[in-house]
Formats: C-alpha cells, sequence, structure tokens
C-alpha cells in the first residue's frame, strides 16, 4: 500500500510540473509548440526513469506504462514515440524483458495517444480516455510477457495481472484530470479578471 501512495505522489508531482508548461494554459490551442513539446518530453522521460531509481519496480503501478500513453495523450504522437522508444530500452536493457513485446505494447500506446492528441484533441484530453488507452496497453503488455517463452518475473501472480491494468489507468486519468483542474481554474481567473476589468470600464 506504502508502494503505491509513493507511485500516486510521483504521479501528482508529474502532473503539477505539465502545467508549468505554457501551451496547457492555452485553451485556444489544441496543438503544443516545439518548446512545450520538448518540456513535455522532458517531464516524462524522468517519469519513466523514476521507475528505474526508486524501488516501484515490485509495485502495482509501472509508471514507464502511464509515462507513455499520458505523453502521447497530452504531447502528440512524437513525444509519445520518443517516450515509448526510451522506456523500451530501459526495460530491455535494465531488466532483460523481451523486445517483442515490450516495444509492440509500448509504441502502441505512445502513437494511439498521440495521434488522438492530433486529431482529437478534445477527447485526449479527457481523463477516461486516458484510462482506457492505458489500462488497453497494460493488458496487451501483460499479455505479451505472459505468453512470452519465459514470463516475467512481474508477472506471477494471475490477479496482479488484472489489478495493474486498473491502477496504471487511473494514474493516466490522474494526470490527465489535474491539468484539466488547473486549465479550468486559469480560465475561470481570465474570466473574472476580463468581467471586473469590463465593470471598471463601464
Amino acid at each position: 500500500m506504502n508502494t503505491i501512495f509513493n507511485d500516486v505522489c510521483v504521479l501528482v508531482a508529474a502532473a503539477f510540473a505539465l502545467t508549468l508548461v505554457p501551451g496547457f494554459r492555452n485553451l485556444e490551442r489544441s496543438l503544443l509548440s516545439r518548446r512545450d513539446q520538448g518540456a513535455v518530453l522532458l517531464v516524462f522521460t524522468i517519469l519513466g526513469l523514476v521507475e528505474e531509481a526508486t524501488v516501484s519496480n515490485a509495485g502495482l503501478i509501472n509508471e514507464r506504462i502511464v509515462a507513455v500513453c499520458a505523453a502521447g495523450l497530452v504531447g502528440g504522437p512524437w513525444v509519445g514515440l520518443a517516450v515509448g522508444v526510451f522506456v523500451t530500452w530501459l526495460a530491455v536493457a535494465h531488466h532483460g524483458l523481451p523486445l517483442g513485446a515490450i516495444t509492440t505494447s509500448m509504441l502502441c500506446g505512445g502513437l494511439a495517444g498521440g495521434w488522438l492528441c492530433r486529431w482529437r484533441p478534445k477527447v485526449a484530453q479527457h481523463p477516461l480516455t486516458g484510462f482506457c488507452l492505458t489500462f488497453g496497453v497494460s493488458l496487451l503488455r501483460s499479455g505479451f510477457l505472459f505468453f512470452a517463452p519465459h514470463p516475467a518475473a512481474t508477472l506471477h501472480r494471475l490477479e496482479e495481472i488484472g489489478m495493474a491494468p486498473v491502477l496504471q489507468g487511473l494514474g493516466t486519468a490522474l494526470i490527465l484530470a489535474i491539468i484539466d483542474r488547473v486549465r479550468d481554474r486559469d480560465e475561470q481567473s481570465r474570466a473574472a479578471a476580463s468581467a471586473e476589468a469590463h465593470a471598471l470600464q463601464a
């Protein structure tokens, strides 16, 4: 339970770091600038590294899966692809996971989220979209690893295979919900300031 709490704290910190990116505060722009995409890439690369630097490898929330899906949904296809390649390298090089299974699931998550962000930005920003995408990618990854010739040690209990996708989906939904909440608050502040300015002019 303590590990899940620590993972949630990491995801909340990542979400608040994303709200500092200027492009997320401009509701009129559906796509981020190159500079903002670079900032998003940095945040999710660090989130992927957290999986290596902490004891969360033993937990049910895999920050790498959350990072890939959320990166695609908020940063676009190239950010999702870059984060997917990076975390795939981490998983294969440092944990010996099968390249084909990890590459397929991670790149699918990053690119699917990225194309949603590109063509349906309003849908991509919804927390339910983040949950469904991450849940599906996590199930795909677990299925690949479970039926691999040498199943990964992290999939030694079937109940964990069922619980982990739900928790990871909630992790991505949490990031999107925090970003959406901050955007709404900024929009309300701008509307209140505009109304006050009109009242003073009147």
